[in-house]
């Protein structure tokens, strides 16, 4: 595994594991808070509750006591007050309910003027459990009773808190309820916003782990970019100091080439020239054919070092520049192959850089070796154009074309083509090959005053030359 990718997990797995740990611990403290707050409120609606259910019986109670004082007659009494408490209604659903010691309803439900009202009655089987607790709770002195019952106004059953007590004096069981289906309604509320609350605190956290790792990716992409870039401008110095070193060490072969072995070969040549002038003196008539066979080779010799000599390093490009240097080598390559070149030079020709005037001539040397060998043309021509901003190189041959994105990929062939691209790529220019059957352009451009537009307008890799 990659340092750079081991680096990566190490900053992200951690912040995945602290925002996990995050949301587990939000959502546990939401949950217990929406349970805390659940309890609250209930316990204040229910003590709300309370306190109303009390407030209604002891109006009720106060009303009996009234009742009681003013009306004698027991009959008279008990009807007055079962009448008065059918008309002590409150809300939708709040009404009394009235017990005698046996558990007899004495307040009928009809004369309440409700709809749907339906009293607890010992007697009938579905009602009798909720009438048995509300009967309990009086005989040990009264309070608060919880039961489901029918609510009138919606007709279904629901959760009901009852308060009830025995009215003194009178030996009935006294009481009323409240439902309480908005208490739960309003929990329920309560419940929803909390996952609510949770839910979006979630995906608070998703995004916020998203938009970490989003932004360490981008991070470890612009490390990459950055590495890459650094990596890229190493290369290009070490193939700037490969070149560099190459033309250095051919411009030394050439010197020593020139300075040692063509002197000692000259002078070799004088001595042997004056040995035959000296024989043919002492024998005029005599064979000195071995000796003139010696001077044609020594000359091919001096010939030949000569030429190699130029190869590697032609004085002209020192002395006079790229143009002249191309222009010779265009006639020496025309004098001894059948290979006919042709040099055009296209606006004015100033001093270049010592590496752009080399990296063009090598390319140059480059392309008319591949004609001559490879492509089997019969014609070459080499434009050279100069411009304000940039000069370029075109060799045009119009030998057999190749498959230039097989070559490419090949990685034992093309060493020649990817020696040329190296060496313009790394001064900053373009290089392009464009190869079909009407033959092969090879276009070489190099920027000038450190400008990097590429590539040169017109060219186009994918075209053949015509």
């Amino acid at each position: 595994m990659q340092l750079r990718l081991k680096l990566l997990l190490l900053s992200t797995i951690p912040i995945l594991v602290a925002l996990g740990s995050v949301a587990v611990t939000v959502r546990h403290q939401t949950l217990k808070l929406a349970h805390q707050e659940r309890e609250l409120v209930e316990s204040a609606y229910l003590h709300s509750k309370e306190t109303e259910l009390h407030h209604y019986v002891q109006l009720a109670q106060s009303a009996m006591a009234r009742i009681a004082a003013d009306v004698a007659d027991p009959a008279a009494r008990h009807q007055q007050a079962l009448a008065l408490l059918s008309r002590m209604q409150f809300g939708k659903d709040g009404y009394f309910f009235v017990y005698d010691r046996q558990g007899n309803v004495l307040l009928d439900a009809q004369q309440m003027g409700l709809a749907g009202v339906d009293l607890c009655d010992p007697s009938n089987p579905q009602s009798e459990a909720p009438a048995n607790l509300i009967l309990a709770k009086a005989r040990e002195g009264g309070g608060l009773v919880r039961y489901l019952w029918q609510k009138p106004s919606s007709q279904q059953t629901v959760p009901k808190l009852a308060y009830v007590m025995t009215l003194p004096g009178w030996e009935w069981v006294i009481g009323t309820g409240l439902y309480l289906d908005d208490v739960h309604d309003t929990l329920r509320r309560i419940d929803l916003r909390a996952q609510e609350n949770i839910d979006g605190t979630r995906r608070r956290i998703y995004g916020i782990a998203a938009l970490c790792i989003v932004l360490i990716g981008l991070a470890g992409l612009a490390l990459n970019l950055s590495d890459h870039r650094v990596a890229s401008a190493k290369l290009r110095r070490l193939a700037q100091r490969v070149v560099r070193s190459q033309e250095e060490e051919r411009v030394r072969v050439a010197r020593e080439l020139h300075d040692g072995v063509v002197q000692v070969l000259v002078s070799s040549k004088f001595l042997l020239e004056t040995a035959q002038v000296q024989w043919a003196e002492r024998a005029a008539h005599g064979p000195h054919h071995v000796l003139d066979q010696g001077l044609d080779r020594l000359n091919h010799a001096l010939l030949e070092i000569r030429r190699v000599s130029h190869g590697l390093r032609p004085a002209l490009l020192d002395d006079l520049g790229l143009a002249p240097a191309l222009a010779l080598m265009a006639q020496q390559v025309q004098e001894h192959t059948a290979l006919g070149v042709r040099f055009v030079l296209r606006g004015t020709a100033h001093p270049l850089p010592t590496s752009h005037g080399t990296a063009l001539f090598r390319v140059a040397q480059e392309a008319l070796t591949n004609a001559q060998m490879h492509a089997h043309a019969t014609q070459v021509e080499l434009l050279l154009r100069f411009g304000r901003r940039r000069v370029s190189l075109s060799v045009i041959d119009d030998g057999r074309g190749f498959d230039v994105q097989r070559v490419q990929a090949d990685g034992q062939g093309g060493i020649g083509l990817r020696n040329m691209r190296e060496r313009i790529e790394g001064l900053g220019g373009t290089f392009g090959v464009a190869s079909g059957r009407r033959g092969t352009r090879v276009l070489a451009v190099l920027p000038l005053q450190g400008d990097n537009d590429a590539p040169y307008p017109g060219f186009e890799p994918s075209q053949v030359p015509a």
